[in-house]
């Protein structure tokens, strides 16, 4: 095996290959991360993955990233204040763009109806200390296909890896999303991925500048991830004035969040300390719980 690539060895676009198609040349050719030519350089382009239309170099696929571009950020440093917080089974990636998440909540309500399970999201937002993570494994050929830093759509929280049966191709869950995701700006674009990934969805629709919105309904919900006494860790509550309610289910924060219900990860002590401030007894946290006083 030589130990690089000839420039010839990239096709063209003029020859009409796509950019996905150029990455099975990775797993053929063996390539790892002491290949990676400096960017700009033709050699460098076989190793890119999860960017947008014919791309075949870094310097494209940042170009080609920045036209996701949104609210003056950049790529994988979006602050969490300009986000919208969901829930998430990697940690720390809880996140979306405002407009993407308010489409997630109404689409996982809808696939719930239709399937019978909540829409769960295995990861969102991306960082970009995790992006060049990724990035390194893939190179190394002991991770999954992932995106140069500073390209990939989960590093502008407009993209999402679900679970729920989404993640395994020909499913139920699967084909729905396929079908009706994209009604609610969610495109299934890892299909088209050279190592097709069936978890991975981007939102398409354009950012509007849209914020999320706060009616005003006097509750929040408020999940806390460290232990409570009684109930553990992960306990999840909408909470208000003399008021709480455990939402035991995914679909039912979700729905709380489709009508604008403000949504906290907060500690084991701030969320006590709430509850102190709101009027209601720290023994209403139960399991089930569903406390009111007049």
């Amino acid at each position: 095996m030589n130990d690089s690539l000839e420039v010839t060895s990239v096709p063209s676009p003029e020859r009409g290959v796509d950019r996905r198609s150029v990455l099975a040349l990775v797993g053929a050719a063996g390539l790892s991360a002491g290949l990676l030519a400096p960017a700009g350089s033709a050699s460098a382009a076989v190793t890119l993955a999860e960017t947008a239309g014919d791309v075949y170099t870094i310097e494209q696929a940042l170009a080609e990233a920045q036209q996701s571009a949104w609210g003056g950020h950049q790529n994988g440093r979006v602050p969490a204040s300009a986000l919208t917080a969901v829930l998430s089974s990697v940690q720390g990636s809880g996140y979306l763009r405002s407009d993407a998440a308010r489409d997630y909540f109404s689409m996982s309500l809808a696939f719930s109806s239709a399937i019978g399970r909540p829409l769960d999201i295995t990861e969102g937002y991306r960082d970009y200390a995790r992006q060049q993570e990724y990035w390194d494994r893939y190179q190394a050929g002991t991770g999954n296909l992932a995106a140069f830093p500073g390209t990939s759509n989960h590093g502008w929280g407009i993209s999402c890896d679900f679970g729920a049966g989404v993640q395994t191709a020909g499913t139920p869950a699967k084909r729905w999303l396929d079908a009706n995701g994209p009604s609610f700006g969610w495109s299934p674009t890892g299909n088209g991925f050279s190592r097709p990934e069936p978890w991975h969805f981007d939102y398409v629709r354009p950012w509007d500048g849209a914020v999320a919105e706060q009616r005003g309904l006097g509750v929040v919900v408020m999940r806390c991830s460290q232990t409570l006494p009684a109930v553990g860790a992960g306990y999840i509550a909408v909470a208000g004035v003399r008021y709480l309610r455990h939402l035991t289910s995914l679909d039912m924060v979700n729905a709380s969040r489709v009508v604008g219900v403000p949504y906290y990860e907060v500690s084991s002590s701030t969320f006590l300390n709430a509850l102190d401030a709101l009027s209601v007894p720290r023994s209403a946290v139960t399991g089930g719980a569903d406390y009111w006083r007049r």
